[in-house]
């Protein structure tokens, strides 16, 4: 086998200091004499209601409020993506224009096509 030169740049892990602090861990949360089931419960709960917003802030905006726009005619290498990030209002999340874009052009999926005519949708303010 040959001689490594190799070094690590980090210094090595002290196993005892990391079983010590792991130790004063638990200590510390058994003096809060707080069941571990409630801590499981506020951690799953916390992790849906930040679920829950995400999906909401992805999927706001209201069907009423899409009005056709202009035309533009599909270039070669154009994705609804780069038409998105290019036509889109500032305040918008990408995601949401390529949706308003698909309704409006009734698209099925994501696939478009050089030549394609797609109307742009405009958001009523």
């Amino acid at each position: 086998m040959r001689y490594s030169t190799y070094q690590s740049i980090y210094e090595p892990v002290n196993s005892e200091a990391v079983k010590t602090n792991i130790g004063n861990f638990q200590r510390s949360f058994a003096q809060l004499k707080m069941p571990t089931w409630i801590l499981k419960f506020s951690l799953a709960a916390f992790i849906i209601i930040v679920g829950c917003s995400t999906v909401l802030t992805v999927f706001a905006g209201n069907e009423n409020d899409l009005l056709p726009g202009g035309k533009i005619a599909v270039s070669d290498g154009d994705t609804l993506w780069s038409i998105s990030v290019d036509y889109k209002p500032e305040s918008m999340d990408t995601r949401v224009y390529i949706e308003a874009i698909k309704q409006v052009n009734q698209l099925q999926s994501t696939t478009i096509r050089a030549g394609q005519v797609l109307v742009l949708p405009q958001i009523s303010q």
